[in-house]
């Protein structure tokens, strides 16, 4: 995607294309279907993930807007507040994080991590970390700064629109492959990145289905997030892109109606909820490691992993079906998680 052309400006954060590979170990492990990486989670931004991609239109939409400040939140042990602050550092922007609940005192995983890089961090107490972001807005307006708000994980419609173009990787990918598979597998939280997948789906016309693990309750919530973003993000498109091309056009042309009907978020690996680690997801963490030395994490990827794992078993695929896993980072949260995992 050129998103100079469609009137984007784009900050080089991530190095794209990222990776696709087989895991023929894993799917032996799993008995399942062939099963591909798409390796998100070595974007390279500090320590990679899938925000990086998000992150370069988001911060080229705040230098063009002259900031010196960018503000997120997130949970304590936020992949993209650890992501927003790196590129925040980059671009010689002030990060402030604003995460949940109070302070735990010790630092680790990605929280050591937004300690190393300097980030302003805020704990929101009883409160959502999201409520408070108008107000740190606010306050660093009145101290004589010029702040720019990134919601949750990114989950703005310009967020979004960087997953189109994670698509277009993975078909040229596929095709050079000369493998057709049936779905993507990718953990769904605050559900810009599974917007912009289905967004790419249509443009570049893939084959297979796009289905969101849920790592949190409230998979009809999500569904409904997930098609509000793809409609804004398809009216900015309307609003900047003067010349359409033919891919594009199908999404422009797509109805409300067909966007939903491509929204398909499973919620079976939640558990007890978000950043409570599984079961299933400590087995299928372990798989991977075990079987192909590629490391996930038990708040996203593992659970959205132990999803795919529960539909090879249950015999939704056959041997020479193909599936898709996009590994969208979280390595540094496993730290934090060390008496879990070592169990």
């Amino acid at each position: 995607m050129d998103f100079d052309k469609m009137g984007f400006r784009r900050e080089k954060l991530a190095e794209t294309p990222t990776p696709f590979e087989e895991a023929p170990r894993f799917s032996k492990a799993v008995g399942g279907p062939r099963i591909f990486l798409k390796r998100d989670d070595a974007t390279g931004l500090a320590l990679g993930g899938n925000k990086a991609r998000k992150l370069e239109l988001l911060t080229g939409e705040a230098l063009e807007l002259g900031v010196d400040t960018v503000i997120t939140c997130g949970g304590p042990q936020s992949n993209h507040a650890r992501m927003t602050a790196a590129a925040a550092r980059k671009l010689g922007l002030q990060p402030i994080l604003v995460l949940d609940g109070d302070d735990p005192g010790k630092r680790e995983g990605n929280l050591l991590l937004d300690h190393l890089l300097g980030a302003e961090i805020i704990f929101s107490g009883s409160r959502s970390s999201g409520d408070l972001l108008d107000e740190v807005k606010d306050e660093v307006i009145a101290r004589g700064g010029k702040p720019y708000v990134i919601p949750l994980g990114g989950s703005s419609p310009v967020g979004a629109l960087a997953y189109i173009e994670c698509v277009e990787e993975i078909v040229a990918q596929c095709r050079s492959l000369g493998v057709s598979p049936k779905t993507l597998y990718v953990a769904s939280g605050s559900v810009g990145t599974l917007a912009g997948l289905i967004m790419g789906k249509i443009i570049f016309e893939a084959e297979f289905s796009i289905k969101g693990i849920a790592v949190s309750p409230g998979a009809e919530a999500k569904a409904e997030r997930t098609v509000q973003l793809m409609e804004e993000a398809v009216s900015l498109l309307r609003s900047r892109v003067p010349c359409v091309d033919p891919g594009l056009q199908r999404l422009l042309d797509r109805s409300v109606e067909g966007l939903r009907e491509l929204v398909s978020i499973d919620e079976s690996q939640v558990g007890e909820g978000y950043a409570i680690p599984t079961e299933a997801a400590l087995e299928a963490i372990r798989l991977l490691a075990r079987s192909e030395g590629v490391l996930t994490d038990p708040v996203y990827t593992g659970k959205a992993l132990a999803g795919l794992v529960k539909d090879a078993r249950d015999g939704l695929y056959s041997e020479d079906d193909s599936v898709i896993f996009l590994h969208t980072g979280g390595v540094p949260s496993d730290f934090a998680f060390a008496e879990i995992l070592s169990r």
